[in-house]
């Protein structure tokens, strides 16, 4: 299993952006799935979605549970 690093970025306007915001008192993992890699936030390094394929997660912005910031996987 791999951990990769979630690119941080300012938070989105809105309506340009599906952004997945934790839900207060919710579970801190986002999601979670059967593949190999589980994606960090790029600034605090906390788990946003465990055991996913690599691909499987594109054009989301995720707000980190732990710190705050926006993250969203690099490339995409």
């Amino acid at each position: 299993m791999a951990n990769i690093q979630m690119e941080v970025i300012p938070e989105p306007d809105k309506g340009t952006a599906s952004v997945l915001v934790p839900s207060s008192g919710g579970p801190q993992i986002m999601l979670r799935g059967d593949g190999d890699d589980t994606y960090i936030c790029g600034c605090c390094g906390e788990s946003i979605y465990e055991n996913v394929q690599r691909g499987q997660i594109v054009n989301l912005v995720f707000k980190c549970f732990n710190c705050g910031s926006f993250n969203r996987v690099r490339g995409t």
